[in-house]
């Protein structure tokens, strides 16, 4: 009786089932939405059992898929978000549309508060285009930080692999930031054992720079910023350590989220574009790898970025070397 309403349920679900067993993988169940899709066709079943992510797109949809293996039969459970996906890539069009067109005049109005800020002598009109000249440099950077985004999710998000040295990319890093870490009293130290690391190098730079001007931003006076760079396995890991707030658990899943504070009664306080940790994100993802992090408030956060030593064919697929 539960078997036939179970097999009811499964037949006229809006999620598409398809069940593969033997050896070469036969199809021995598909339901009706499985069908109705057009999924029947060899070459979106060979596809789809050699998925390696959990999203495969097909004749312009595109599908979230769920597997599950038992006694030598494979099932995948597809859920066409094809709406969700245009909604998405639509929103983030537009988004990369506008900040492309802000860029030129918050530049403009940069350059003329700063010409007549040099040029000012009183100083209750210096306050003021300082106050402008601060805030137009927050906007430029919201700007720029959107476009790297836009850009690590179109098609010029692609990997320019070389073989980097690490050593002076982390000094290129601390080199860039040391100015703001002596504002906030943070000592800046590397530990540097890996010698080099097939990787985009101007990504990862983006990537480094980020993790520690965030571990700056949020440290006490007089704190650390520790990076560490070493091989583990076969991935090359990136860490970036600080003595600062820390995050609370519950907010940890949340992080990479894009314009995600943690703290907002401190974002005035502390200034920023909540966009860096996305960025990370997205920049360990399209090498292949990953990002974790470990924190405990009052004492501290721990970031680490696995990028693999060697790409995958994935990886490497309309990849240009350099």
């Amino acid at each position: 009786m539960m078997e036939r309403f179970l097999k009811k349920l499964t037949d006229n679900a809006p999620y598409g089932v398809v069940i593969f067993s033997g050896e070469p993988p036969k199809v021995v169940y598909h339901n009706k939405t499985f069908e109705g899709w057009g999924l029947l066709e060899k070459p979106f079943l060979e596809k789809l059992l050699a998925l390696e992510t959990d999203e495969v797109e097909f004749k312009g949809r595109t599908f979230r898929v769920y597997t599950f293996e038992e006694d030598g039969k494979r099932a995948f459970v597809l859920e066409d978000y094809t709406p969700l996906k245009t909604y998405q890539r639509a929103k983030k069009d537009f988004v990369a549309n506008v900040s492309h067109e802000l860029k030129t005049p918050i530049s403009v109005i940069g350059s003329a508060a700063e010409t007549l800020y040099m040029e000012e002598t009183d100083p209750f009109k210096r306050r003021f285009l300082e106050k402008i000249l601060k805030r137009t440099k927050e906007m430029e950077a919201l700007v720029e930080d959107l476009l790297i985004l836009a850009a690590l999710e179109s098609k010029e998000g692609k990997v320019l692999w070389e073989e980097v040295a690490v050593k002076p990319l982390v000094e290129e890093v601390f080199s860039n930031l040391s100015e703001f870490a002596e504002k906030k009293g943070v000592s800046l130290l590397a530990e540097v054992g890996l010698e080099r690391c097939l990787c985009d190098r101007h990504k990862v730079g983006i990537l480094l720079k980020n993790l520690v001007e965030n571990a700056i931003k949020y440290n006490r006076e007089g704190g650390e910023v520790r990076v560490r760079v070493y091989r583990e396995g076969d991935f090359a890991v990136f860490e970036v350590a600080d003595t600062g707030i820390g995050i609370p658990k519950k907010h940890l899943p949340l992080i990479f989220e894009r314009f995600y504070r943690v703290d907002k009664s401190r974002s005035r306080e502390v200034r920023g574009t909540g966009l860096g940790l996305s960025i990370v994100k997205h920049i360990a993802l399209i090498h292949g790898g990953r990002v974790e992090v470990e924190s405990e408030e009052g004492k501290g956060s721990t970031f680490r970025v696995y990028l693999p030593l060697r790409p995958s064919a994935q990886n490497e697929e309309g990849v240009k070397e350099v």
